[in-house]
């Protein structure tokens, strides 16, 4: 029975109010009491400052030649989602939104037209949703991060401030929906359909065509001795429609495996991205293809030591973000070197140093300190 205090007592008997409807009115005060609990609201705040030659800029990645010599907010990101529950109906959702120098350069806007993007931008908004089939398919649908790549638009989430080449080439959001299944407890599968985009403008599609969405994802057993453990991730976007051209399309595949290393405190991956794009023939017009390494050392509790380095080949025709030369790069290198120190609770504090190499590519060199402070 639900409890009312005297006053709601004396009301209902005098016929003031009926007891149905403040029944009807604790209900619903109680379900959105509910709701407010499974509701959580994260984010955080990234600064930073970049030193490169005043007399050139970096270029070829992400926010490349923004904020150098000066002192810069980046983002501030805000995340109200509520996470999944363990039922066969099981509901979320995630609203993700930037504010900041650094929102424009991902420009949600529809058309993507310059002088389009804001300080303010919806990284992105999606529900998900369970079915009980098998084990439980989990569908997201709406807006979402890609199935490839190994970093993310993220600054508290990537190792390094400055975001890899490989990054710079790959589709970096999606609209439509991705059904995932967890086949096994070391093999899962991903499948969506999505709006055509090769660029980093979300919505810049291509009307009336669609890209598919393909990732697996493997961990090896223990009967693989040194090699048990290993995480091993395929994603594909395959399909996507040229915006400029309706019968070109470009595939975008991304390879990558996070192998045990027996040195404690010591981690390694690797990956693979190769972006190739089609003619109306079907015939290859060019591709990008660039490993990137990265290796973690914790030099102590709270000093971690990160170097990633890259080395392939850019094809200018198939970056999805903004390069600022027009030749390919061939023979591109690129070696980062940082520094992470916890000195402070909840905040990562980084200082990277950065050499990038190529032809067509001027040799640039840049040293980056940031600050991020995230709350949970």
């Amino acid at each position: 029975m639900m409890k009312m205090n005297k006053w709601t007592m004396a009301l209902a008997a005098a016929g003031v109010v009926s007891l149905s409807s403040v029944a009807q009115a604790q209900e619903a005060a109680a379900g959105a009491d509910a709701l407010a609990a499974s509701t959580t609201l994260t984010g955080y705040v990234s600064s930073s400052y970049t030193a490169a030659d005043s007399t050139k800029g970096p270029e070829g990645y992400f926010r490349s030649n923004e904020d150098n010599n000066r002192f810069a907010l980046d983002v501030v990101s805000l995340t109200l989602a509520s996470a999944q529950g363990a039922g066969e109906y099981a509901t979320g959702y995630t609203v993700q939104l930037w504010a900041g120098d650094a929102a424009g350069d991902i420009d949600t806007n529809e058309s993507g037209a310059a002088g389009d993007a804001s300080t303010v931008e919806l990284m992105q908004a999606n529900i998900d949703l369970r079915l009980p089939i098998g084990n439980g398919l989990d569908l997201k649908v709406g807006q979402m991060g890609t199935v490839v790549g190994a970093e993310t638009y993220d600054y508290n989430a990537n190792a390094f401030y400055t975001r890899s080449f490989a990054f710079n080439a790959e589709p970096t959001h999606h609209t439509g929906i991705l059904a995932s299944y967890q086949l096994t407890d070391d093999l899962s599968v991903s499948v969506g359909l999505a709006n055509s985009t090769t660029t980093a403008t979300t919505n810049d599609k291509v009307d009336g065509g669609n890209a598919t969405l393909v990732a697996l994802s493997y961990t090896t057993p223990d009967s693989l001795g040194v090699l048990a453990g290993t995480e091993l991730y395929y994603g594909g976007v395959l399909g996507a429609a040229i915006a400029a051209a309706n019968d070109r399309e470009q595939d975008t595949h991304f390879l990558s495996a996070s192998v045990p290393v027996p040195v404690e405190g010591l981690s390694y991956s690797v990956g693979v991205t190769i972006v190739d794009r089609d003619d109306a023939d079907g015939q290859n017009n060019g591709n990008t293809n660039i490993t990137s390494h990265y290796l973690g050392y914790a030099l102590s509790e709270d000093l971690t030591l990160n170097v990633r380095y890259e080395h392939g080949n850019v094809n200018s025709g198939t970056t999805p973000q903004s390069f600022l030369w027009a030749s390919n790069i061939d023979g591109l290198e690129s070696l980062s070197v940082g520094l992470d120190y916890a000195l402070w609770d909840n905040v990562t504090s980084r200082v990277e140093w950065r050499q990038d190499s190529g032809d067509n590519l001027q040799d640039q060199e840049v040293v980056a300190l940031n600050l991020v402070y995230s709350w949970f």
